[in-house]
C-alpha cells in the first residue's frame, strides 16, 4: 500500500472502502461502505494500531454498535472516556 489515502472498490466500481497510509502504517479514518454507498463500518488508527470509536452502522445509518481501542487494545466505553478526559485535562503527559 502506498503512502497517502488509498481505495478499494467493489468489482462493480463502487467505493468499498478508504484509508491513509504514512510511513507504511495505517493512520487516521478508515471507512467500509455499504456497495449502495451508506457507511458500513468506521473507525481510526494512530500509527498502525486501532485507536478511538469503532463504529458499525445498519444500511439505514443507524448505529448498530460501537467499540473503543485505546493504542490496538479494546476498552470499555467508561475507559474511553477516562482517557479522553485525561487527555483533555493534561493527566497523560502526552
Amino acid at each position: 500500500m502506498k503512502d497517502g489515502e488509498n481505495i478499494k472498490y467493489y468489482d462493480t466500481g463502487e467505493i468499498l472502502s478508504k484509508f491513509n497510509i504514512i510511513d507504511y502504517k495505517k493512520h487516521g479514518e478508515y471507512t467500509y461502505y455499504y456497495q449502495s454507498g451508506e457507511i458500513m463500518i468506521k473507525y481510526y488508527y494512530l500509527d498502525g494500531e486501532k485507536h478511538g470509536e469503532y463504529i458499525y452502522y445498519f444500511i439505514s445509518g443507524e448505529i448498530m454498535i460501537k467499540y473503543y481501542y485505546i493504542d490496538g487494545v479494546y476498552v470499555t466505553k467508561l475507559d474511553w472516556i477516562s482517557y479522553t478526559r485525561n487527555i483533555k485535562f493534561g493527566l497523560l503527559g502526552l
